[in-house]
């Protein structure tokens, strides 16, 4: 490359950090205003400032969004579950499954799973702690959304979880081993076919009845067959 053309290449290269500056500079800007909305007594208010500071993915403001999952107002509260979700932030992954724990309200719940689940491998620990939650559908809840995320890390949790007391427990955690795919999982899933419950032995045969599975399909179907299906 020429001297002029290189000169030209460092001249297009400050123009382009210049312009970058300033947008970010223009976005800063904006970021004040939401930040002291989310005091304002108006849960309206609240919830617009969540959402504009979650579009700006302004993690500065993650620790005091994070506060807002204990809101009084619900509307709040689900504004935080999903944009914290969004707003991708590590930080936000504990308070998630911590909200996900308490949280009475079913839509609440389904907001912070889902959002738990778009942070991926930062909710893999914090998903694990919830399968041993005094809650069922919790414990639910965390098996399939680690199913989702098809981690390995939580195959072991999740066969100690097949021996749950709750059925529906048990059979969500058959089915999150079956996504993930382990064989360590799926075998323990192929054992559940002599269960004395004849739901839980469904749930293994049917788990198991799709393509790749078919060893332990050849085994539990063996098993389902010794059983007195009503």
């Amino acid at each position: 490359m020429t001297e002029h053309g290189l000169c030209r290449s460092g001249r297009v290269l400050s123009c382009l950090r210049a312009f970058v500056a300033i947008l970010l500079l223009s976005c800063g800007s904006k970021l004040p205003g939401p930040r002291g909305q989310l005091n304002d007594p108006a849960p309206d208010k609240r919830v617009a400032a969540i959402q504009a500071l979650g579009e700006a993915r302004d993690t500065v403001s993650v620790p005091r969004i994070v506060e807002l999952l204990q809101d009084t107002v619900p509307v709040v509260r689900k504004a935080v579950a999903i944009w914290l979700g969004k707003m991708a932030d590590q930080r936000a992954a504990q308070p998630l499954a911590d909200f996900y724990n308490r949280e009475q309200s079913e839509d609440l719940q389904l907001a912070a799973l889902q959002s738990l689940i778009h942070l991926s491998s930062y909710s893999v620990d914090p998903l694990i702690g919830l399968l041993g939650s005094i809650r069922p559908v919790v414990r639910s809840g965390a098996a399939r959304a680690l199913g989702k995320l098809g981690t390995k890390r939580a195959v072991n949790p999740l066969i100690a979880l097949l021996r749950d007391r709750n059925t529906d427990v048990r059979i969500d955690a058959i089915y999150a081993l079956r996504h993930i795919g382990d064989k360590r999982g799926l075998d323990a899933v192929a054992s559940l076919a002599r269960d004395t419950d004849p739901e839980i032995a469904r749930a293994a045969e049917q788990a198991l009845s799709g393509a790749g599975y078919q060893e332990q399909f050849n085994r539990a179907t063996r098993a389902v067959r010794r059983l007195p299906y009503p």
